[in-house]
């Protein structure tokens, strides 16, 4: 582990002086005061005396190894060419692909002069040099003094609850309860410090918002609940940056009340991002035997999804029973308690689709519990790890990429270790392309929970992202060894292969599934698969006749976008969409380019884009006779959410091999 500051020397930095216990950068007798870890960060660059640091090493060193976002390192990067802008003490490059060199400006050495003392007046120069003497004493002093002084507080946002207008008096209970409820809610947000109403804003660059609005009365026949209006508003410009009205038309569950406080808490995640200095207000600590069930719980039901990956439902619904009973008695003790809401939420979410026992009423009703439950954490707890993960997911799926990014980004800076945090982090880096960073993230989720074979499998995923598809490859092969009968991953296996037109590997990973691992007697999911990637195989050494008619067969099996999600015999992926999208590309490489545009359009337009790796400018693009029709390029651009993904892909390829970025 890294020294702490407070218990690090002095050192030189050529005309500068570094002083990690306070945090300052000396030079020229001003002192520049830094952030911690931006502090961190130069000790470990200047101590390289010139050298190349790899952004990794730099990781390593400077977080301990931790989980960090991209954007948080060049964050301090960025601070730290500003320091050296501003001083002139050091200069800071970057090495393409390498990492970055800090090299100091050096004292300049001059002969010293000698003092020009008249001979006529030596008491006068004795005066003059008891004085100066005297000076430099006191400054001495004056700077012991300083330096004994705390350093100087973490930069903290800072936001006013305004007392909620009621339209009328007989509201004014109701606004005084929320006006309340969103105070509380956000005093518990790290990086931020919710001040009294009339308190002035700090000056500077420090942000500040103003929170106000108005609850005004049902609608006739409606609902006995109010209507709520709320305006963020930034309090130096008073230019309004958010606003929501909340009511029960067409939506009762959640509440308005959990909607407007879930919906604030969100943005305002969004707004601090990755600040999460300073402590949150106290709050009663977590109890020991919720933690205790809560954990034991998120055992049972990785291994409810395990047996459902397997295709075991009767075990998957046993265990999923198990975890509920076991949350209900969570929320018994404590309905506020964060960790059993948000257990709650997983059980409902997952699975994406309709379950063989449920109908589509009973699959729609399990999503809008869903809903409630994270809504009730967010507003419990709006700095709870697994619901920013999750209100993340509701993001991208809007194609909202930036706020997307900002939720991942503070969950990983509150809990590095936060399992949910880093996949999904993972996940949503590997859709913009930044596979390296994606693939640091989901080593870090899957070391965290070494038994969950979903977690794992993010692993391999990020290595073929990253275009190792040897190492993914052999990833893959040592889970279907831990768990044979785990016919997600060997579909994952079979897909890499069929991006890469690698026909021997699929045919070497289908005799394995079969009889080393089952000694010929395979299970009917896996006996399925593995005559599907000899099929596969077969149609890429020119032969699909066969390959293409179990294609059209799932085609006609899956039904179209117009039904409800999960409609159809559901296999791999969440929803119809991503089925859509799997389908399309196994179309591509059997050389019907014409269906799967189709079902590439449908599938992208339905909200999935379920291979990272076959999009544009991935390491298994669809191939050339897919991507070189017009109809193609027309998908990528269809939305501006869209679009903005595919420039952000191509920006990380140019950032990752230089120049305009190319197509694998």
């Amino acid at each position: 582990m890294t020294q702490a500051l407070a218990d690090q020397a002095e050192m030189a930095l050529g005309v500068a002086r570094l002083r990690p216990s306070s945090c300052e950068v000396s030079v020229d007798g001003r002192d520049h005061v830094l952030e911690p870890q931006v502090m961190r960060a130069l000790l470990v660059l200047a101590r390289s005396q010139g050298k190349v640091v790899s952004r990794a090493a730099l990781v390593d060193a400077a977080w301990d190894g931790r989980a960090v976002s991209e954007d948080a390192i060049n964050r301090v990067i960025s601070r730290l060419r500003k320091l050296a802008a501003e001083t002139g003490a050091f200069t800071l490059t970057t090495q393409r692909k390498v990492g970055y060199r800090l090299t100091a400006v050096e004292v300049a050495s001059a002969p010293a002069a000698e003092p020009a003392i008249p001979k006529s007046a030596p008491l006068r120069w004795r005066y003059a040099w008891s004085a100066l003497l005297a000076a430099v004493a006191l400054l001495i002093a004056g700077l012991a003094v300083w330096r004994l002084l705390p350093p100087r507080a973490p930069e903290i946002a800072s936001l006013t609850v305004v007392a909620l207008r009621p339209a009328n008096p007989e509201l004014a209970p109701e606004a005084a309860r929320l006006t309340a409820d969103l105070t509380t809610t956000l005093s518990r947000m790290k990086g931020l410090r919710v001040e009294s109403e009339g308190a002035q804003g700090e000056s500077g660059d420090k942000p500040a918002l103003l929170l106000g609005g108005v609850v005004s009365p049902a609608e006739p026949g409606l609902s006995s609940q109010p209507a709520v209006a709320l305006t963020l508003t930034d309090r130096r410009s008073g230019a309004r940056v958010w606003s929501a009205a909340f009511d029960a038309r067409g939506v009762v569950d959640p509440t308005v009340r959990e909607r407007a406080l879930s919906a604030v808490a969100r943005y305002v995640a969004i707004w601090l991002g990755d600040r999460v200095q300073g402590v949150p207000a106290a709050r009663e600590p977590a109890n020991p035997e919720i933690t205790r069930l809560v954990a034991e719980a998120r055992q049972t039901l990785s291994a409810a999804h395990k047996a459902r990956h397997n295709r075991d439902w009767a075990t998957f619904t046993r265990l999923e029973r198990e975890t509920r009973a076991v949350q209900a008695r969570v929320l018994a003790m404590d309905p506020d308690a964060a960790p059993g809401l948000m257990l709650g939420y997983q059980v409902e979410a997952v699975p994406e689709f309709q379950r063989p026992d449920e109908t589509a009423q009973a699959y729609q009703a399990r999503q809008q519990r869903a809903a409630r439950f994270l809504a009730q954490a967010i507003a419990a707890d709006p700095d709870d790890t697994e619901a920013l993960a999750a209100t993340a997911r509701d993001f991208r799926r809007a194609l909202r990429w930036e706020e997307a990014d900002k939720l991942l980004e503070r969950a990983v800076a509150i809990d590095p270790n936060s399992p949910d945090a880093n996949t999904w982090y993972a996940y949503g880096l590997a859709l913009s392309g930044r596979c390296e960073a994606a693939l640091r993230h989901a080593r870090i989720a899957a070391g965290l929970l070494p038994g969950d074979d979903w977690r794992a499998m993010a692993v391999p995923r990020m290595q073929h992202c990253a275009g190792r598809t040897a190492v993914a490859a052999a990833d893959y092969r040592k889970l279907l060894d831990r768990s044979p009968g785990n016919v997600f991953v060997l579909h994952d296996l079979y897909l890499m292969r069929l991006g890469a037109a690698d026909a021997a590997g699929l045919r070497a990973d289908a005799d394995e599934a079969v009889q080393r691992r089952w000694r010929g007697r395979p299970p009917p999911g896996v006996a399925a698969l593995a005559e599907r990637m000899r099929q596969a195989a077969n149609a890429l050494d020119g032969r699909p006749a066969a390959f293409l008619a179990v294609l059209a067969r799932e085609d006609r099996e899956i039904g179209g976008p117009e039904a409800f999600a999960g409609a159809g015999e559901v296999k791999f992926g969440s929803t119809w969409g991503d089925q859509a999208f799997t389908l399309a590309f196994e179309y591509a490489a059997a050389g019907r380019a014409d269906r799967a545009l189709i079902l590439l359009r449908q599938a992208v337009n339905a909200g999935s884009l379920y291979l990272p790796w076959a999009l544009p400018y991935g390491v298994h693009e669809f191939p050339p006779a897919v991507r070189e029709d017009p109809a193609y390029a027309a998908i990528w651009r269809s939305s501006p959410g869209l679009a903005a993904l595919i420039e952000r892909r191509r920006a990380a390829r140019t950032d990752r091999f230089g120049g305009a970025a190319q197509r694998p």
